[in-house]
């Protein structure tokens, strides 16, 4: 289906430019050369006008609807696609389907515009020998599954959905074994994904949901644990006054605060 789609795109811009070229000699005729210009000019003004109203609606959405406010997840969100686009710049690859199956058709999910391989902590139930699954006390005193804390690799797409300036991309992450080779076009092995916190996962019958909130509670916590460093660097510096903007606050107090005996000597 994907190479029947490119088959027909050379056809479709062909026969656009067919049809602007017989636009174009059409006004020639009738218009001259001069209605061609008001055309041009009157087309200029009118994208100018929409690149305004871009604009501000880009501002309005920039400071009234965009996160502001430190969400590690988001954070998080917005590294990995800033390093899937760095891994993609060639373009390499094209765009992202859902292989569906014997009742869904393959499903276009969107073109990939970032790709990178991470590594994510993962939590591995504890089993005994008789394969049940072993159970510890928590805090509160209930009864949960044991488990091991091990790393696994993970496979991250960065779709592009939607207009360029409302929409930071769409992340999909997947195991490395979800999906088909990494050249061209790209399918996952499924026929729908499901979201989860700020991103994308395959929708499988053995989807393990706890599996996925450790791995984004675990990042969490290291984003909020280096966001606690640097804001402890600075209530330190600011402690013994290595703060440049509180240094200078003091320099100038300072500077503004005259010896008692050169007061003295004026009067």
């Amino acid at each position: 289906m994907a190479d029947e789609n490119k088959d027909k795109r050379p056809k479709i811009y062909i026969g656009i430019a067919i049809i602007v070229f017989i636009v174009i000699i059409i006004v020639i005729f009738v218009l001259g050369v001069s209605g061609i210009l008001k055309i041009l000019g009157t087309i200029l003004v009118i994208l100018l006008f929409i690149a305004l109203l871009f604009g501000i609606a880009w501002l309005f959405w920039f400071i009234f609807l965009k996160k502001q406010r430190y969400d590690v997840t988001y954070v998080n969100k917005q590294r990995l696609i800033m390093a899937g686009k760095i891994n993609n710049q060639k373009g390499l690859l094209g765009e992202l389907y859902l292989s569906g199956d014997a009742g869904h058709k393959r499903v276009r999910i969107g073109k990939i515009i970032g790709y990178c391989r991470i590594q994510v902590l993962a939590r591995y139930n504890k089993y005994d020998e008789n394969e049940n699954m072993i159970y510890k006390m928590n805090e509160e005193g209930k009864k949960v599954p044991d488990y091991d804390v091990g790393k696994e690799e993970q496979d991250v797409f960065v779709i592009k959905k939607g207009f360029g300036i409302f929409n930071d991309g769409m992340v999909v992450r997947v195991e490395p074994e979800d999906h088909d080779s990494l050249i061209g076009d790209v399918t996952l092995n499924g026929f729908s994904i499901t979201p989860h916190s700020e991103y994308w996962y395959l929708n499988k019958d053995f989807l393990d949901v706890r599996k996925i909130d450790f791995a984004i509670l675990k990042e969490a916590e290291r984003g909020i644990f280096f966001e606690g460093l640097r804001d402890m660097k600075a209530i330190v510096d600011k402690a013994v006054g290595l703060d440049a903007p509180h240094k200078k606050e003091i320099e100038k107090k300072n500077l503004m605060d005259l010896p008692e005996g050169i007061g003295g000597a004026n009067r």
